[in-house]
């Protein structure tokens, strides 16, 4: 699997852990529909990342990661005093940022890798099919 297909795993995971972590726990109308919207699109973008790796979907990636560390960020600091919350909400950052990591990383070592001359064969952008 190219490192994109790694990224759309993480975010897939991190999508699912936040969808299911929302239905178990949390209980403010507010968050849940925004941890549930989240989750759906971190979901969305990993397998978009998986099927169809292009630079548009690194773009989208980089923005759900912002968005995505912004959020429970913000629930992390409302949450600090419980402790199993905000456990979860840091881990929940720190799995969404690492698959926007990867999947930048990947579109950074694809573009070096055009400059170069070594084409795109480990990161899968610009395949054709």
């Amino acid at each position: 699997m190219n490192r994109l297909g790694i990224a759309g795993v993480l975010w897939l995971v991190a999508g699912g852990f936040a969808i299911a972590m929302t239905l178990a726990f949390r209980t403010d109308l507010v968050q849940w529909v925004v941890t549930i919207a989240i989750g759906v699109v971190a979901a969305v973008v990993g397998l978009w990342l998986i099927a169809r790796p292009s630079p548009l979907v690194v773009s989208a990636s980089n923005i759900v990661a912002v968005m995505w560390t912004l959020l429970y960020g913000v629930l992390t600091v409302q949450q600090s005093d419980e402790l199993a919350a905000w456990t979860t909400d840091v881990a929940l950052i720190a799995m969404g940022a690492a698959a926007g990591l990867v999947a930048y990383r990947a579109a950074l070592k694809r573009d070096s890798g055009l400059i170069t001359g070594r084409g795109t064969s480990q990161d899968g952008i610009g395949r054709r099919g």
